[in-house]
């Protein structure tokens, strides 16, 4: 049976040009196409919005701009707009393999929550 369960990922945005475009085309790309991108700009001071900005013709993208205030309050405010079944968080300096929702949505049954594992990965390792 094929699950087609709405996932609204929460990407924070705050002075991440040098990421942002590896994180963003991470998402983008996925497997799994069912979801909801709602980036958040945290008051970034940086290019980082000019760079989401390439990428809005993807209909699955909302930006919300908002003031600094954390990464805790950028992700409270993803998550009141959120719409999907579940919420997932990408830092915008992370990346996600292509497969990662398809993965999760799969083993999807009643979970309130799930936790994977990450590998770390640094400018020289």
């Amino acid at each position: 049976m094929e699950k087609n369960i709405k996932v609204s990922v929460i990407v924070p945005v705050y002075n991440v040009e040098k990421y942002i475009r590896q994180c963003l085309e991470s998402i983008i790309n996925q497997t799994y196409k069912n979801l909801e991108i709602i980036v958040v700009n945290d008051g970034t001071k940086d290019n980082s919005m000019k760079i989401v900005e390439e990428y809005l013709s993807d209909e699955r993208i909302k930006v919300i701009n908002k003031e600094n205030g954390g990464i805790a309050s950028a992700r409270n405010r993803g998550i009141d707009e959120a719409t999907g079944e579940y919420i997932s968080f990408v830092d915008s300096d992370d990346w996600l393999e292509l497969n990662t929702y398809e993965k999760l949505v799969e083993i999807i049954v009643d979970e309130d929550i799930i936790v994977f594992n990450y590998n770390r990965v640094d400018d020289e390792t």
